[in-house]
C-alpha cells in the first residue's frame, strides 16, 4: 500500500493542507500516523476522493448558476391580472429567448454533470463531502 504525506495529498485533491487537517481533527476524512505523528494518507484512496471532491465541486458550483438564471427567466413568466390595466408590460423577444436559451444550456449540463456520477466505482462510499 502506497502511502503519501499531506502535501501531496491536498495538491491531488485540490484541497489546502488545513482542510485536511480540519477534516482529520472532526473526524471526516482521517488520516492514518507514522511514527514520528506525520499525516499520512492511502494513495489509491486519496485518487479516488480526488473525482468525488472534484466532482462535487463541479456540481455544486453548476447548481449556483441556477439562481441567477431562474430569476432572469422568471421575469418572463409573470401572469397580468384579468380586466382593464393601463399599460400592458411586453418584453422583447429576444431577451426572452436568451433567458429561456440560458436554462436549456444549464439543464443540458446538469444532466452532462449527473452521467459522470455513474463513473465513480460501484461500492464507493466518500468518507467526506467538501463545501
Amino acid at each position: 500500500m502506497v502511502k503519501v504525506n499531506i502535501t501531496e495529498a491536498a495538491k491531488i485533491l485540490g484541497v489546502s493542507k488545513k482542510t485536511l487537517i480540519r477534516l482529520d481533527e472532526d473526524g471526516r476524512f482521517p488520516a492514518e500516523r507514522e511514527d514520528n505523528g506525520y499525516r499520512v494518507y492511502n494513495k489509491e484512496d486519496i485518487e479516488k476522493h480526488a473525482f468525488w471532491f472534484a466532482l462535487r465541486r463541479k456540481h455544486k458550483e453548476h447548481n449556483r448558476k441556477l439562481k441567477r438564471i431562474r430569476a432572469e427567466v422568471d421575469k418572463y413568466i409573470s401572469t397580468q391580472p384579468l380586466g382593464p390595466f393601463p399599460e400592458p408590460k411586453f418584453h422583447k423577444l429576444e431577451d426572452m429567448k436568451k433567458a429561456f436559451e440560458s436554462l436549456r444550456a444549464w439543464e443540458k449540463q446538469h444532466k452532462e454533470i449527473l452521467k459522470e456520477y455513474e463513473k465513480i466505482p460501484r461500492g464507493f462510499k466518500a468518507k467526506t463531502d467538501i463545501n
